[in-house]
């Protein structure tokens, strides 16, 4: 499993896009590879059709040696190579299902599962030596509107949560890679971030219409999600939770809460509950749409899409977050964030202007510096 992988959702049109970043392991590429079919027969056709409702945007997540941007407004998942500077070189495409949003991808196990909000259902695919990716076939059914996803790469299961029927669906991986439902398990009101922690052993899932997080039990032979309590009484968050981030250490946790323009930080028990740390919510810039820590677990980023700005924050060691200590201009709203495996970069999606932009992060002070972007 990779912790790096931090859900979320935002209010994007059907001209939104998400990323799912792969970095570190050095690997060969292919060259302009398309595939102008999707495994569910779905011309890759600009979606001019679909209606503009918002769906979800997913942000980057790290752990290979290609970056998987899936381009929501042309069902499409393009990839790219990452070099060794953190910049990225765009190599193929791919068709997806409808309303493409979210990407997981393990480059170790060589497969990729990406949920599509408008068609209801999650692909799976696996990864060739060159990066490339080929349809497992047909996707599977996921509840209404999934939104977000999450997966135990250790135990193999996949979690999905659906936004619009208020579920998570689970689902077993097979040898072959491929989707077996497990269950669909009832959740607040609109769950729209989900992450599971470094043990496979507890889920959590932000609900952005109830305004709260839920903690569930992982079986770890069914993979099914059980109540913690009866009943499951979840915690209060900022209005509009819509990303979650796991503190490396694996004893705090971060909520960002769109309508409020909040982060909410929590303590991890060791029976895995959640438990609100001491004082209000610390304010941010308008609409976050993203959180993530970096490596050394000292500083937290959250990308202010409304205001175009990447707010920075001290971590305390008592997981408490100081106001921000600086701001980063990142004009065109920036959505889904998140920091590489050696713990040097940062990359940002950016929705309105449809790029990837890559910062480079002060190790002293956490400060970002803009290195490069990439068009999407």
């Amino acid at each position: 499993m990779d912790l790096s992988i931090v859900q979320q959702r935002s209010r994007v049109l059907a001209s939104g896009l998400s990323v799912c970043l792969l970095v570190g392991i050095g690997a060969g590429c292919s060259t302009n590879n398309s595939n102008d079919s999707g495994p569910s027969g779905i011309s890759c056709a600009p979606a001019s059709s679909l209606p503009g409702f918002p769906v979800p945007q997913g942000p980057p997540a790290i752990t290979g040696g290609f970056a998987y941007a899936v381009r929501t407004s042309s069902h499409k998942i393009v990839w790219y190579k990452v070099e060794s500077s953190g910049a990225l070189t765009s190599r193929g495409e791919i068709c997806a299902g409808f309303q493409p949003t979210f990407i997981a991808v393990n480059s170790t196990k060589k497969l990729a599962y990406v949920t599509n909000y408008s068609s209801d259902t999650v692909s799976a695919y696996t990864i060739g030596a060159d990066g490339g990716l080929t349809s497992l076939g047909s996707p599977v059914s996921a509840g209404s509107g999934p939104a977000s996803i999450s997966v135990d790469w250790t135990h193999n299961f996949v979690y999905v949560a659906n936004f619009e029927s208020d579920t998570v669906s689970v689902y077993k991986i097979g040898s072959d890679g491929l989707l077996t439902l497990v269950e669909h398990k009832a959740t607040g009101g609109g769950p729209d971030a989900i992450a599971i922690n470094s043990t496979g052993t507890r889920a959590y899932v932000a609900h952005f219409r109830s305004d709260t997080i839920s903690t569930y039990k992982i079986n770890a032979t069914t993979g099914k999600l059980e109540d913690v309590t009866v009943p499951n009484v979840p915690l209060a968050t900022g209005n509009g939770p819509n990303a979650i981030a796991i503190h490396p250490n694996g004893s705090f946790l971060y909520v960002s809460n769109e309508e409020s323009a909040t982060v909410s930080a929590y303590s991890i028990k060791t029976t895995g509950e959640l438990e609100l740390l001491g004082g209000p919510p610390v304010a941010t810039g308008n609409g976050p749409e993203g959180v993530t820590v970096d490596l050394s677990g000292k500083f937290a980023y959250v990308t202010d899409g409304q205001a175009d700005t990447i707010s920075i924050y001290t971590v305390g060691a008592n997981g408490v977050l100081q106001a921000p200590r600086s701001i980063v201009g990142a004009n065109g709203d920036p959505e889904g964030i998140t920091v590489d495996p050696t713990g040097k970069f940062v990359y940002v999606v950016h929705r309105d202007t449809r790029d990837i932009f890559v910062y480079t992060i002060n190790p002293a002070t956490g400060t970002l510096t803009f290195q490069s972007s990439v068009s999407l």
